[in-house]
């Protein structure tokens, strides 16, 4: 039932029990202020809404932050930095990004999520993936998410909208008009330490960066810590990069079980977590 529905259904009742003027406002009065009130929060939610990404016939709001992140007291020493402000510099990640390290990056307005500079190239969206249809709200200027180099020339987009796909880019030659008009951008050698929402929806398969950090025994996710399964170091093989965090997924399948996924060049891995109370002092 919608917000307008809701009121109505309420205002309808108390105008059958009523007993008259309530205070300075009659019945009437009350139930139209209570309908200006529920379309001011309706207005207000779309307005918090800065692009709206259109999918096989289904819209997403997005709002331009980086997502809900873990609570301040459920952290890896690896901890998310903040999304760039609107109006502020693009964060563009570093000059020459490793792969399989995510990095914050803030598509444009002006190229419409088509164009991409990373890592001193130009990059065109295209392949396989889903195409998005693209309605910016007023004063809207980038998408913030992560752009992770997943080969030597293949570049992947994401947001922490778990329900979206990534963005898959390809480097492109010649000069893209868009890219001159696009607001000043900002390099970066940090890595994202992407850590999944507060709350994080059972099935919902989340971009998550897992560190070296305990040998990887526990994991911070959606706020509490996670253990994993004591069998997952038998012919687990991670190749790190210069102990940067790699670019993984983490899934929780249960209340109590995730599955944390590892993408790597030769094979993939994947290594169950249990939930746990705190980490272990095994961890420091």
């Amino acid at each position: 039932m919608s917000d307008e529905e809701e009121v109505l259904r309420r205002g309808l009742k108390d105008l059958a029990e009523g007993d008259g003027p309530t205070g300075s406002l009659t019945a009437v009065e009350a139930f139209l202020a209570k309908g200006r009130r529920a379309r001011a929060r309706r207005r207000a939610t779309v307005a918090c809404c800065a692009v709206v990404l259109v999918a096989g016939g289904t819209g997403f709001g997005l709002r331009l932050t980086s997502g809900d992140r873990a609570s301040d007291r459920v952290v890896s020493k690896g901890t998310e930095s903040p999304s760039s402000p609107k109006g502020g510099p693009l964060a563009t990640g570093p000059a020459r990004p490793e792969e399989r390290v995510r990095y914050r990056y803030d598509l444009s307005q002006v190229c419409d999520l088509q164009y991409a500079v990373f890592g001193g190239r130009t990059w065109e969206a295209g392949g396989d993936g889903v195409q998005y249809t693209i309605r910016w709200a007023p004063g809207a200027d980038r998408h913030s998410g992560y752009m992770t180099l997943t080969g030597p020339d293949t570049a992947l987009f994401e947001t922490a909208e778990s329900q979206l796909p990534g963005l898959t880019f390809h480097p492109v030659s010649g000069k893209v008009p868009c890219i001159d008009k696009e607001p000043k951008r900002e390099l970066s050698d940090e890595p994202a330490y992407p850590m999944g929402p507060k709350n994080p929806r059972i099935g919902a398969r989340y971009p998550y960066s897992m560190t070296k950090e305990c040998e990887m025994q526990y994991a911070a996710f959606g706020g509490k810590w996670w253990k994993a399964d004591e069998k997952w170091s038998s012919g687990v093989r991670v190749d790190w990069v210069d102990g940067k965090p790699l670019a993984a997924y983490m899934t929780q399948v249960s209340g109590t079980t995730a599955v944390l996924e590892i993408p790597q060049p030769k094979k993939s891995w994947k290594i169950n977590y249990y939930l746990v109370d705190h980490k272990g002092g095994e961890c420091g």
